[in-house]
């Protein structure tokens, strides 16, 4: 026992000394558990609303009820219903109401139309109870249901899948683009291999570029098979370009190798290189990427750290393409995020390996 308790006190002392291990241990899942829990909530929080009011000064009432309803988040007023789809991809938005004059004329009562985005199809009848209950509240009265219509857009089926598919491609090509790339360049040095490739004629760049091609073609692979198996065993098509949606989850996968790059080529072992791409890279995607719940169902602190992540614009760019079928002028935003932050994680990685193979 005496042996045990010997063992026990070294190895205490140990995660004491070493900075890295007492932070992962102590601080971090404090941090995950405070961030994490205050980006995540079941219940929807807020709902971006487009309006087109073409009944006049009737539907006043309702609309300001809107405005005043606590889970109603930004409005956007329109001039005609025809704006709707394009309000979905320009602002944002969860739904669009319109409000026009019932059969019968002025006298009749109103007449809703209510088009919610079911891309995200978890948050679908949440939204028309919040807006069927703020209705009801408004103009008709408790205990009887308002006269509006539903349309369901870019999801007619209500397929669960549709909301989980963007989610689950990200995660596959950040698991073999970023953690496993990131290990084996992390590999070369802990297995002596960096020394014997710094005596080679070839620079840093021409070795990055050598270690990053076979790993780019198996994520085109992936791309590839993944779009196959998405329309051969779930029904999900491309309603936008194809080459415009292979290219940009090609541009993810090559942000997402230069992030393992940048990790590989700083960190001294591959699992002090795993730790950092599970907890600051793996884990944020998931629940900050708006895969888990839309992210403008967080907090406003959240929504900003989520905007950083690049699953976010990934999962961004890829509903719109894929669902909804917008062009490079809607999804340029998110290229050019994932372009420029792929290029600033090269240079960064870059001269971490110049550092590294100097030393070698």
């Amino acid at each position: 026992m005496r042996g045990i308790w010997t063992v026990a006190r070294k190895e205490l002392s140990h995660i004491l000394r070493d900075k890295v291990s007492g932070l992962i241990l102590l601080a971090l899942p404090a941090l995950f558990f405070i961030s994490i829990g205050f980006a995540i909530s079941i219940d929807i929080q807020r709902i971006d609303l487009a309006i087109i009011n073409t009944a006049g000064p009737r539907a006043n009432e309702v609309v300001n009820h809107l405005y005043n309803t606590e889970k109603v988040g930004k409005i956007v007023m329109l001039d005609s219903p025809s704006e709707v789809e394009k309000s979905f991809i320009r602002d944002g938005v969860s739904a669009a109401l319109v409000i026009s004059e019932g059969i019968g004329g002025y006298n009749a009562p109103l007449k809703f139309d209510l088009f919610i985005d079911c891309s995200f199809s978890a948050n679908v009848v949440a939204i028309k109870n919040h807006i069927n209950s703020a209705i009801k509240s408004s103009i008709i009265g408790p205990g009887s249901d308002p006269p509006f219509t539903i349309r369901y857009l870019y999801n007619a089926d209500l397929n669960r899948r549709m909301a989980t598919i963007p989610g689950v491609i990200m995660i596959i090509l950040i698991v073999v683009s970023t953690m496993i790339f990131s290990i084996s360049i992390n590999k070369e040095k802990v297995h002596g291999t960096s020394r014997l490739l710094s005596l080679t004629p070839l620079g840093p760049i021409r070795i990055v570029i050598g270690k990053t091609i076979p790993y780019f073609l198996i994520s085109l692979i992936h791309i590839s098979y993944l779009i196959f198996l998405g329309q051969s065993i779930f029904g999900l098509g491309i309603n936008g370009s194809f080459l415009l949606y292979f290219l940009f989850c090609a541009l993810f996968s090559f942000n997402s190798m230069m992030l393992g790059l940048l990790v590989g080529s700083y960190c001294k072992t591959y699992e002090a290189a795993l730790i950092i791409c599970w907890f600051f890279i793996f884990v944020p995607n998931v629940f900050l990427s708006g895969f888990v719940m839309p992210v403008n169902n967080m907090p406003e602190a959240m929504q900003t750290i989520s905007r950083l992540v690049n699953g976010y614009h990934f999962i961004e760019g890829y509903r719109g393409i894929a669902y909804k079928g917008t062009g490079l002028s809607e999804n340029l935003p998110f290229i050019l995020y994932l372009s420029i932050q792929s290029l600033v994680f090269l240079i960064l990685a870059l001269l971490g390996f110049s550092r590294r193979y100097s030393k070698s």
